[in-house]
């Protein structure tokens, strides 16, 4: 598997653990619409599939554990990461700010809380957020730098308990097609 670059194993009804770095040169890998019920850590010593990943798609399945603990290692070089219609709980974790090639976030329909991270360095390629439909929701306001993005062009947060105001800096999103 030294060569295997994709890897679609989508809509089937497969179950047990998902390993997204499945082989050392993997830049696609669709998991989604099976039944797996976890998944395994981004870990740094798969050095080559950790620095090849480019989209990671995990929606649709009953995958339950704790999103940081998941996200803390995210390959640097990921552009999607799908992870919309699962269990995942807890809060987000801060290392999201270290993906600079980062486009499209989901974590839509899961049970994450606490407060939404800053995802500063992230918003310069950043151009789909989705983490809405919460079962425990996110707490707190949304964080400044969210409007100041210039590639932003959808923003799904509905469905949570965030508070504050949305300033007129939301103005500034340039290209924003949805905000929901």
């Amino acid at each position: 598997l030294r060569v295997l670059a994709s890897f679609d194993v989508s809509r089937n009804q497969l179950s047990g653990v998902v390993d997204a770095q499945v082989a050392p040169s993997i830049k696609y890998a669709d998991f989604s619409s099976n039944n797996f019920t976890s998944m395994r850590r981004f870990v740094q010593y798969k050095a080559s599939s950790f620095q090849t990943l480019r989209f990671c798609d995990v929606s649709n399945n009953v995958i339950q554990q704790d999103a940081a603990d998941l996200l803390e290692n995210t390959p640097p070089k990921i552009e999607q990461f799908i992870a919309s219609n699962n269990q995942f709980y807890g809060s987000l974790p801060a290392s999201l700010d270290n993906l600079p090639k980062l486009r499209q976030f989901e974590m839509a329909s899961n049970a994450l809380s606490g407060i939404l991270p800053d995802f500063t360095e992230s918003f310069a390629t950043l151009q789909e957020l989705d983490l809405s439909n919460q079962t425990k929701g996110f707490t707190g306001p949304i964080p400044e730098d969210v409007w100041r993005s210039l590639s932003l062009k959808i923003l799904n947060l509905a469905g949570s308990m965030l508070t504050g105001t949305i300033p007129s800096l939301v103005g500034n999103l340039a290209v924003l097609e949805v905000l929901d």
